[in-house]
């Protein structure tokens, strides 16, 4: 064996399985979960075109809150695309805003478990916001 042998990260081999030398981090972090809360919207070029907004709830891991921002905005970023639709209009999507980022304080995911709650004191303006059904979108 030469020198540069020892210095390279590889796996053991232990016969039928293997083990990674980064299972056994002594310093590993316990991450947890968060839910993010992003506001996709949607336009056109075409003269008649009104914006679709998509709320999205997206699950996330991470060791920090912020981290776990950093992680939404990325989501939301991998979310943005351009396509021609069958009118051969442009239709673009672009993440508008990050809403929140909240930790899952229980993280069991068992039945009944709450993954996102707000409080909000203008009932009469939640009540007026109508959400698409599934045939409308």
């Amino acid at each position: 064996m030469s020198g540069n042998d020892f210095g390279e990260i590889g796996s053991i081999n232990i016969g039928p399985g293997t083990i990674s030398p980064r299972d056994f981090q002594a310093d590993a972090v316990e991450l947890d979960y968060y839910v993010a809360v992003l506001v996709l919207e949607a336009t056109s070029d075409a003269a008649d075109h009104e914006p679709l907004y998509e709320e999205s709830f997206v699950l996330l891991k991470a060791e920090s809150e912020e981290e776990a921002k950093e992680k939404a905005v990325e989501h939301g970023k991998q979310q943005e695309t351009s396509y021609q639709n069958e009118n051969h209009e442009l239709i673009t999507w672009k993440l508008k805003q990050i809403i929140e980022v909240k930790l899952l304080e229980d993280a069991t995911f068992d039945d009944g478990t709450e993954l996102y709650g707000r409080f909000f004191r203008n009932y009469q303006a939640y009540s007026s916001f109508e959400p698409l059904t599934e045939e409308e979108a």
